[in-house]
């Protein structure tokens, strides 16, 4: 692949000498690196590329550096106190990929070790989405999620973009990686500018220190003075999250870290007037929801609970100064029995929590019997994939979601329906949208008007049976009592499209955006978005020359 900036470099590094325990010891040295580090991650290129052998290796050791041909070992330096054990080789451009194989001698054992690594320090050269794979099922329709996942998943966190009109530019955040060859995750924030029509080079908001998975990724929001934040989803108790903040309005040209501490799942929402509602997810007893409130996203109220029976995935959105979410439950912390549907909002930044009749509910909610509960699932033997929340022009909420018999992939759990479930302003209706062939399918939904709209890779695609597929655009001018498809947004893809999602109060033309990728196997995964209409599709630069550039399009 073409680095752009960059110098393909491979640094051969022969350590032989003299070892204080040879004669005790056949065994080779192991080499390590002196902090973190995975294949594919970054070093920042003022502190160098180290490395390390045992400690009771002899400081008389040599070694020689060999980096494009050329002998440069007096460039390589010894480190540590007393130096001896560890190297440094500091003369990094930044900006660069780099391809490294070490070799050490003990006696005529030898141990080689081979790497590689990046030296962006502030921006990437391209947008580079991450693949990533469960590993929990391995058969003839694939795990039960493995895709291009830079944008999963819609039921832990949202929003992932924001269009701010005072700018004309829609931010958004995203999991990238460093290369096509690496699955090293790191949270990205760019934007799309509406004015020019063109991108900038996204901004590394955190290096995620080796982590390749999703779990971690970000949400986005936008206070009131157009400062954009970023808030990265930890995983449980063991992995923080962290919440960033850019030093400047509609900028994500650098960010300062303002908190990290446990929240799981989050889901912002900046309430005129009154702050930041955040709703996330905590392992308390499976995965429990919470929420918490801050006038200034410093200084916060305290994480209380939502809801608390077996575990839960919510989607969430804002109408003003209406908050709702949507989620289902597990039965027995069982995922993959996820099932039910229930809704409550709250119009006074949590000071009350209501069903969507107004009638005031207790929580946390601790039984699956409950004023929440919309539609019981559990009794049809149906599994719930919760996708979407969104109101339509009268506040009156509306889901998107997806049934299923079970959680494997395949035929046999069919028919995996896709259906919207929308509050007529007495009662709750229920339609299908269409039908799809994974549990993972992830798409978006919108309400304009009378217009109402479904993205989705509900169409068959190149890796048939596996997460995502064609995107298609599904329509409903009854208020979303009937479907029609209307349009084949992309066809003939080498890749599944998966994961659609959709800005928080989108614009034209950046109105879906998704990643692509393999679903069956490791690849590289593009970034995608298109219009309201599904007539125009373009792909972000993998690969940028200048600090912006225009998207692709796609015929």
């Amino acid at each position: 692949m073409k680095y752009s900036n960059c110098s393909a470099i491979t640094l051969v590094i022969v350590l032989a000498g003299f070892l204080a325990f040879a004669a005790h010891s056949a065994e080779p040295p192991a080499i390590t690196f002196p902090r973190p580090f995975a294949a594919g991650g970054l070093v920042d290129p003022a502190a160098g590329f180290q490395f390390s052998v045992p400690e009771a290796l002899s400081a008389e050791v040599e070694a020689r550096l060999i980096l494009n041909g050329a002998d440069v070992s007096d460039r390589l330096e010894r480190a540590g106190d007393p130096p001896g054990r560890s190297w440094v080789f500091r003369d990094l451009a930044p900006d660069a990929a780099y391809t490294a194989r070490i070799e050490v001698a003990l006696g005529e054992q030898t141990e080689s070790r081979e790497t590689r690594f990046y030296t962006y320090t502030r921006t990437v050269d391209g947008y580079r989405g991450i693949w990533f794979t469960l590993g929990q099922i391995q058969g003839e329709y694939g795990d039960k999620y493995s895709a291009g996942s830079a944008f999963a998943w819609s039921h832990t966190l949202t929003p992932m973009a924001v269009y701010a009109p005072e700018a004309d530019k829609t931010f958004f955040v995203y999991s990238g990686t460093t290369s096509p060859e690496e699955r090293y995750l790191l949270t990205m924030a760019a934007y799309y500018d509406h004015t020019t029509g063109r991108v900038p080079r996204p901004t590394i908001v955190r290096d995620q220190r080796g982590v390749d998975d999703p779990h971690d990724n970000a949400s986005i929001a936008i206070d009131e003075d157009g400062r954009v934040w970023v808030f990265v989803a930890g995983r449980g108790r063991h992995r923080p999250g962290q919440i960033f903040r850019a030093t400047a309005p509609y900028s994500v040209a650098e960010f300062e870290q303002i908190a990290e501490r446990e929240q799981t799942y989050s889901q912002v929402w900046p309430v005129p007037g009154r702050g930041f509602l955040h709703l996330l997810t905590k392992y308390t007893r499976g995965r429990e929801l919470y929420w918490e409130t801050s006038p200034d996203g410093r200084a916060w109220s305290g994480q209380r609970k939502l809801a608390g029976f077996g575990g839960h995935y919510e989607v969430s959105r804002l109408h003003g100064a209406m908050a709702g979410t949507a989620f289902n439950y597990h039965p027995g912390g069982n995922v993959d029995k996820r099932t039910n549907l229930y809704y409550i909002q709250t119009a006074d930044f949590g000071a009350t929590w209501t069903t969507v009749s107004g009638e005031t509910v207790e929580t946390p909610l601790a039984e699956k019997e409950n004023p929440a509960l919309v539609l019981d699932y559990e009794s049809e033997g149906r599994n719930v994939y919760i996708q979407k929340l969104i109101f339509d022009g009268a506040g009156r909420p509306a889901i998107l979601y997806l049934t299923s018999r079970g959680h494997e992939p395949g035929p046999e759990n069919g028919p995996r329906e896709w259906r919207v479930t929308r509050w007529t302003g007495g009662e709750w209706a229920t339609s299908t949208v269409t039908e799809s062939d994974h549990n993972y399918d992830a798409g978006s939904f919108y309400i304009e008007g009378d217009r109402w709209t479904v993205i989705a890779p509900a169409l068959a695609g190149p890796q048939p049976w596996h997460t995502g597929g064609e995107v298609g655009l599904w329509a409903s001018t009854d208020a979303g009592a009937t479907w029609a498809l209307e349009r084949q947004v992309t066809r003939d893809s080498t890749g599944n499209h998966s994961y659609i999602r959709r800005p928080h109060n989108p614009r034209d033309p950046f109105y879906a955006f998704w990643a692509d990728a393999d679903s069956s196997a490791f690849s590289p995964s593009r970034i995608h978005f298109t219009n309201s209409g599904g007539t125009r599709v373009f792909t972000l630069p993998y690969s940028m020359e200048g600090d912006d550039a225009a998207p692709i399009p796609v015929e």
